[in-house]
């Protein structure tokens, strides 16, 4: 990008900063020629005013799986992982873990990517993972940059918009007191009676339609979009926050590893015990995989991958 086109977008986005306002503020960062219309099931991405393709929103999914599924992140645990051994179930691949499943000859059944590291450090991930054809849950922002960068890739018609609960395009941020006074009142939402003042970050969501509880880690929206398309447990692979003192299962300069330590306390912390609290009320059978996770075990619990699979498979004999 030419210096003169750097001082055109800084403008251009300056001034969309302006119009937008505070209450808007979530949407900062999306390019100026980015828009949205929302519809009930859908959205209309435009660029420059000109539809570019309709895009479903995640909770049009809702309810439509059922049994195991399997959550892949990219923690450095991964690596030693044969995902071979978990090739017949459901699998929901986290930014750059898409990877792994290339590696291994394989495709994921959802893919999600939230973090905007990965769509403006690690561009092939976002590539691959809509090419893999898999389900591609996207942010807002992520659609903004997609927009920008390959519109084409907007085409495939398996991309779907998932969202914050307190941070929608379109509508409206509105205060933490009043986030409070509309999650306490909905059956749909957990919230931590101690973490009351980040109930906008953390929280517990049932209902795609309603968005989820960011968390600070891709994998808080991953459990929440598991419990959302009806999986009734879910293992969890590579999810490491940080515990194992290393980076991602890849090695990669251009994408250092997340501080996960410094948003364990309260952010990842409080989602996944809500998360903890939604799996002992619904039933859903809820569990970690990577014995050296900063996450304890006591908050979700911790099995080996040859436990999981024996669990599976004593399910599925009782069910027959």
């Amino acid at each position: 990008m030419s210096l003169v086109a750097k001082i055109l977008k800084k403008w251009h986005s300056g001034i969309r900063r302006l119009r937008l306002g505070d209450s808007f503020k979530h949407q900062y960062n999306c390019h100026p020629d980015f828009d949205l219309v929302r519809g009930d099931t859908h959205c209309i991405v435009q660029w420059k005013k000109h539809p570019l393709a309709t895009i479903p929103f995640a909770h049009t999914l809702s309810k439509t799986a059922h049994g195991p599924c399997w959550i892949v992140a990219s923690g450095p645990s991964l690596a030693e992982v044969d995902l071979t051994e978990i090739a017949q179930y459901p699998t929901i691949s986290l930014n750059c873990a898409i990877k792994k499943f290339l590696d291994a000859g394989l495709t994921p059944t959802h893919s999600i990517i939230v973090d905007h590291r990965v769509f403006e450090r690690q561009w092939q991930c976002v590539v691959d993972s809509i090419q893999s054809c898999a389900h591609c849950f996207f942010s807002f922002e992520g659609l903004s940059i997609i927009a920008e960068r390959a519109p084409e890739l907007l085409q495939g018609g398996n991309i779907y918009l998932i969202e914050s609960a307190s941070r929608k395009y379109g509508v409206s941020r509105v205060d933490i007191k009043q986030s409070l006074q509309q999650f306490q009142q909905d059956p749909d939402i957990l919230l931590a009676h101690d973490l009351l003042p980040y109930c906008r970050a953390i929280g517990f969501s049932y209902n795609l339609e309603k968005g989820v509880f960011a968390g600070k880690t891709v994998a808080t929206w991953a459990v929440q979009l598991a419990f959302g398309l009806g999986y009734n447990a879910i293992y969890i692979l590579g999810m490491d926050l940080g515990g194992t003192g290393k980076t991602h299962f890849y090695a990669d300069k251009n994408n250092p590893s997340p501080d996960f330590l410094r948003y364990y306390e309260p952010h990842i912390r409080g989602c996944f015990e809500l998360a903890r609290e939604a799996s002992e009320k619904s039933g859903v059978k809820l569990y970690n995989l990577s014995q050296q996770s900063a996450l304890p075990a006591h908050i979700i619990p911790k099995i080996t991958l040859t436990e999981a699979l024996q669990q599976i498979d004593e399910n599925m004999s009782t069910l027959k």
